[in-house]
């Protein structure tokens, strides 16, 4: 199954979201490590994206692993 997954940073917020697929219903939102949060499909529980607060100042990203059970393809805008 392909989904789509979009990337979107605020540098005046330094919040990194990561949103996969289109949720069925809102997702719920988990902390998982300091200021990084998993989102998970509140009816189905898949995994529907993360939240990365702080972005530039998390120390802790090398120890987060994450499996994205999709494909991925990159689009150019050029």
């Amino acid at each position: 199954m392909k989904s789509n997954i979009e990337f979107f940073y605020d540098p005046e917020t330094d919040l990194l979201e990561i949103f996969v697929g289109n949720p069925i219903s809102p997702p719920i939102y988990e902390e998982i490590a300091p200021d990084i949060f998993e989102g998970r499909d509140e009816k189905t529980g898949e995994l529907k994206g993360y939240k990365i607060f702080n972005l530039t100042k998390q120390k802790s990203l090398k120890n987060v692993k994450v499996s994205l059970p999709i494909d991925v393809n990159a689009l150019s805008g050029s």
